[in-house]
């Protein structure tokens, strides 16, 4: 490296080599310093990683969770501290617990069944838009109470939101607001008249310190998990994906033993994490911290032989869901559709092969990292 290079986790030269990048920094240093983005500190080993994630009264999430800081903010839960924290949470938790995403079980499968037959019909596919992408939208749609279908809609609105807040183009944000208000608003009116049970309706009829949600509040909610449920989990599907076609002997173990599933989706979220990295301040001096979730999941005094997909650990408390009362609260869910992706891709199609042309890029540029495409033959 040059002797003036400044890390930068979201620098795209570092988008395939990171982890390479990532254990040569550590092997150093378990901090780095850095210019870059107005300033942050780099933690890269495991404890102390999780002792910034644990210590909310240090390392406080209210000046965003992302560095660069992005564009909109103050979405809760995630960018609170306790104990306004604790009280959005808890409007969601009871609805993301294990029990009650199993009731998702055979409506995600159906949808999945019924993509990878179309698939199988082509003869050929890029797993990353043409499956990744298309489960977890419907996972977050099904579990707000609202049609599966719907789920690419809140991403649109979305997206324009964001990209309204980045411009300063105000008109089409404000129309997509008002869009995704009434969409919520019939939603919800629908919901109440089933007498349904849903996370909509718990946001919806939510209070924090005594008092009712404000309508920014709801929204700010509505977009949190449209967010979090979203590119986390299609990166999550697209590497366990490229893992099952790529690492020897992974596909026959699992064909084999379907009970290593769940310890297999493990190890392909502790080799790539979804999340680049997660952002604190620390009080009272306001230093931006950003604590490397890759690098805490490579730590040899944690994991051994890290660099190696070993589906067998018996222990991997790797850290992609985060740690602490930020901990994600969709965990359970981006399980669920994980295991039932890989569950179904091994029962309808597992001969898939890798495209001949085929080489893995893996994106950059934000906190967030996923493999970009996978072209596979199915004849």
């Amino acid at each position: 490296m040059h002797p003036d290079w400044q890390f930068d986790h979201i620098d795209p030269l570092l988008a395939n080599p990171l982890n390479d990048v990532l254990a040569g920094l550590r092997a150093q240093c378990p901090v780095v310093h850095s210019t870059k983005h107005g300033g942050f500190t780099a933690a890269l080993t495991y404890d102390t990683i999780k002792q910034i994630l644990g210590d909310h009264g240090t390392y406080s999430s209210t000046d965003g969770i992302a560095i660069p800081r992005l564009t909109m903010t103050g979405k809760p839960p995630i960018d609170f501290d306790p104990p306004l924290h604790t009280m959005y949470r808890k409007i969601l938790q009871r609805h993301f617990t294990r029990t009650a995403v199993a009731q998702y079980d055979d409506p995600l499968r159906t949808l999945v069944r019924h993509r990878i037959k179309e698939l199988l019909a082509q003869g050929s596919a890029d797993l990353v838009p043409e499956l990744a992408h298309y489960l977890p939208p419907a996972a977050i749609a099904l579990i707000l109470g609202m049609p599966p279908e719907d789920g690419s809609l809140f991403l649109g609105w979305v997206d324009r939101l964001f990209l309204a807040a980045r411009t300063g183009e105000r008109e089409d944000g404000d129309l997509a607001l008002r869009e995704f208000r009434e969409y919520i608003a019939d939603q919800l009116e629908r919901q109440r008249a089933a007498g349904a049970d849903t996370v909509a309706l718990a946001i919806a009829d939510g209070t924090v310190d005594g008092r009712p949600l404000s309508a920014e509040e709801q929204i700010g909610m509505f977009v949190f998990l449209i967010i979090a449920g979203h590119e986390t989990t299609v990166h999550g599907l697209s590497a366990m994906l490229y893992f099952l076609a790529t690492v020897d002997g992974l596909r026959a173990r699992v064909l084999a033993e379907p009970s290593s599933i769940p310890r297999m989706v493990d190890e392909c979220l502790r080799v790539e994490s979804p999340v680049v990295g997660i952002a604190r301040t620390s009080l009272p001096d306001g230093r931006r911290v950003l604590a490397v979730l890759n690098a805490a999941n490579h730590d040899p005094a944690v994991f051994e032989r890290p660099a190696e997909f070993d589906c067998a650990r018996e222990r991997n408390p790797h850290l992609a869901f985060g740690y602490g009362v930020h901990r994600c609260v969709g965990e359970h869910l981006a399980l669920l559709e994980m295991r039932i992706v890989a569950e179904e891709v091994l029962s309808l199609m597992p001969d898939y092969r890798l495209a001949d042309e085929f080489r893995p890029q893996w994106s950059g540029g934000k906190m967030t990292r996923g493999i970009e495409s996978l072209p596979v033959q199915l004849r």
